[in-house]
């Protein structure tokens, strides 16, 4: 969750900690033994233990809320720690914790492959004991996916949240991890249902759900996070408390459940605050998160003020399976396991219900940003950085530019607004307009409640198609498509075939009456599909697109050469192998195009850029053993061929888009220095060759360029950067 989003409001807090006192019994356990953790009088043997992982609320956000009714009544009929804490910020470090015993450094979120260690952890513990286990993750497109997010276009600029995030997980952080045994065993979340069925649980379930239902917030498949209790955060709360409420139940009325002893814990990866306990990593800790413990035949009704943390919970889980320590869990003097809440008490088991949510809908926004211009303009390997507009004093990114002629760029993205009259946790529309002389902002349309997001731009003479995605009053995902008339921006009518999601992510124009837009769709249920959609001067019209991934299919980049020559391209996805896909449009229909073998788990092509002397995609390989490394495909007579590009000294690198013109093509995008923090990546081609260029990066913390144009002699390149504060629009061009 954004820093900006997650302010503590603490006059709130004070009234949600006295509704505690009313809402919670007052039995409270003192300080638990600090015997070994080991020892099997600690903690009870169980036979299944669950564990589902939250995010991003602290203790006071959510006991006593209302906007969390499945989480309070758990709480209240079952055991609560009252004094459990995160062991630190942000998510990544505190996952690793709880499988691990210990953060070993991680204090970023950034990829696994980055942040890998060479360690035992609980599920190699689970391994070599032979004790069952599987990881739930929802969102997960197919078992063993090695990529950090899906849909794997994620990050970038503007900001693009995935669903599933390996940082919510960590079990591929660990070496001991990666390997097809361990891989085959995290799974979709809709297996659980499946397990529960057919009575097939494994003694250790680690259930994350994806982030639109774990309380953190997921633009743009869903709102953001909020400040806690104000109408954005309550919704995002009621959501994540009602797939909770679903799960839980879902394991309590099982079968196995009734049978010997199990357990459900609910726990938060972090805080508000730094508070911690129970060696945490100097000088504190997380902040303090509810943590509930549903047992089969243990407690009712109990309120345990032990200080426990991750360490505490992974110290109990191996106590209960009879598996050793490992880091701070042997560290029996400041970490004691949570016996009292695993007691074995003889209770009888009791099939949890679902309880109905309130409605918490979000303002809507009514924005007017002061406009200022960001200052920095560097200069390096032939690019500059220009003075962009800039709204308010929030988040500013820009993800694409187009240009029709030297004094007719746009370049399109979304701010988050700030002012006191705005829906601050809102995300809107941006587009600016370059005249030939200067960068200005031109006001778009905004629809639904409080999320717009454009991530394409086609200009053809003076006019211009902005395409993105804006979410209804539903919080579905719908295509949004706005267009330029030469004098305003105005929202357009657009298919929108999924049930569930239709997002667009690039438009390329052939003229004013041929323009195509690409992106996917998602039916309730179903796995992501393409989509195109074609404008003829009239209206928007759905193309029918190959769909060849058995496990999901997108598109995130087109480029139109004529009106029988378009190219589309984007990722495929099998099970066995994710692999990019470039489909090509001949005037009558859609076809998938053979794309060379990589002998890597992932391949994904972001951009492409068609032009009468050549076609070039890029995007980024993904796989445990490599990282991300950049891709590059260029359409050398009529085959797809992978370039040698020039190493970048990163493990984690991503092409966002690609111009060309004259037969010479610029990439550009991203990747990760030594100190963890984003730089801009910009390669250029030479005949059959790619050289690194040394480009600006304005600011002192990250830097991304999302895409790239070029009109006339200039080539344009936008994104984002941040000086130590929100993220400013980052434009550059060359020369």
């Amino acid at each position: 969750m954004r820093n900006s989003r997650k302010q503590l409001v603490v006059s709130v807090i004070v009234s949600v900690v006295a509704l505690v006192v009313l809402v919670l019994p007052a039995t409270i356990v003192g300080a638990a033994s600090k015997s070994s953790p080991n020892s099997p009088a600690t903690v009870p043997s169980y036979d299944h233990v669950f564990v589902v992982v939250e995010e991003n609320h602290g203790f006071q956000d959510v006991i006593g809320n209302p906007a969390a009714p499945n989480l309070n009544a758990l709480a209240k009929q079952f055991g609560l720690a009252t004094q459990y804490f995160g062991v630190s910020h942000p998510s990544e470090p505190n996952y690793v914790a709880l499988l691990g015993g210990s953060t070993f450094g991680v204090a970023d979120d950034n990829a696994y492959y980055v942040n890998r260690i060479n360690q035992p952890s609980l599920i190699s513990e689970l391994d070599h004991a032979g004790i069952s286990w599987k990881a739930y993750l929802q969102g997960l497109p197919h078992p063993g996916f090695e990529g950090i997010c899906y849909p794997s276009r994620c990050n970038g600029a503007p900001d693009n949240d995935p669903l599933y995030v390996s940082k919510h997980d960590a079990i591929q952080n660990f070496s001991t991890s990666l390997n097809p045994f361990d891989w085959s065993r995290q799974v979709p979340a809709t297996q659980l249902s499946q397990d529960l069925a057919r009575n097939a649980v494994p003694r250790f379930g680690y259930v994350i759900p994806d982030e639109c239902h774990d309380m953190h917030g997921d633009p743009p498949y869903c709102i953001d996070g909020g400040n806690p209790f104000d109408p954005q955060d309550q919704h995002l709360v009621t959501i994540g408390d009602q797939v909770l409420g679903r799960t839980v139940s879902a394991i309590t009325s099982a079968p196995f459940w009734a049978k010997g002893n199990n357990a459900v814990v609910i726990a938060f990866d972090e805080g508000d605050d730094n508070a911690g306990c129970c060696g945490s990593p100097s000088p504190n800790g997380g902040g303090q998160v509810p943590t509930v413990v549903v047992t089969s035949h243990g407690p009712r009704s109990l309120q345990d003020a032990t200080p426990y943390n991750h360490f505490s919970l992974l110290q109990t889980i191996q106590s209960s399976f009879g598996l050793p320590c490992l880091q701070n869990t042997c560290d029996t003097t400041d970490v004691t396991p949570m016996a009292p809440l695993f007691a074995v008490t003889g209770t009888s088991p009791i099939a949890t219900s679902v309880l109905p949510e309130p409605n918490f809908p979000p303002p809507t926004p009514t924005p007017s940003e002061p406009v200022s211009s960001t200052t920095l303009t560097p200069s390096s390997g032939g690019w500059h950085v220009v003075r962009a507009p800039l709204l308010g004093t929030n988040d500013n990114s820009l993800g694409a530019v187009s240009g029709s002629a030297a004094n007719n760029v746009w370049a399109v993205g979304n701010f988050l607004p700030d002012t006191d009259s705005s829906n601050q946790d809102a995300t809107l529309s941006l587009a600016m307009h370059f005249d030939g002389t200067t960068w200005t902002d031109t006001p778009t349309p905004n629809v639904g409640p409080n999320f717009n997001t454009l991530f394409g731009v086609a200009t053809s003479g003076q006019e211009a198609w902005a395409v993105g995605v804006a979410l209804d009053s539903q919080f579905r995902d719908r295509a949004l498509i706005e267009h330029w008339n030469g004098t305003a921006w105005s929202v357009v009518s657009a298919p929108q075939p999924g049930v569930r999601r239709d997002l667009l992510y690039s438009a390329s124009a052939v003229s004013p009456d041929n323009v195509w837009a690409v992106g996917d769709q998602e039916a309730q249920g179903g796995p992501f599909e393409t989509i195109a959609e074609h404008w003829d001067g009239h209206t928007w019209s759905v193309v029918p697109t190959p769909d060849p991934g058995s496990a999901g299919n997108h598109l995130y980049g087109v480029s139109a050469v004529g009106p029988n020559d378009v190219w589309a391209v984007g990722q495929r996805l099998d099970g066995n192998g994710d692999s990019a896909l470039i489909e090509h449009w001949d005037g009558r229909r859609w076809s998938v195009t053979p794309t060379p073998p990589l002998g890597t788990a992932s391949a994904m092509l972001d951009a492409v850029a068609a032009t009468p002397s050549g076609v070039w995609a890029v995007g980024k390989t993904e796989d445990a053993a490599t990282g991300a490394l950049p891709l590059v495909e260029q359409d050398l007579n009529g085959q797809w061929v992978h370039a040698t590009l020039p190493p970048d000294g990163s493990a984690w690198t991503d092409l966002w888009g690609v111009t060309a013109a004259n037969g010479v093509a610029t990439a550009v995008g991203t990747f990760v220095d030594a100190a963890g923090n984003n730089q801009t990546l910009i390669l250029r081609s030479h005949a059959n060759s790619w050289s690194l260029v040394n480009g600006p990066n304005p600011g002192s913390g990250g830097h991304i360029l999302g895409g790239a144009a070029v009109t006339g002699n200039t080539r344009w390149a936008v994104g984002l950067y941040d000086d130590g504060g929100s993220n400013l629009p980052l434009i550059e061009r060359s020369p």
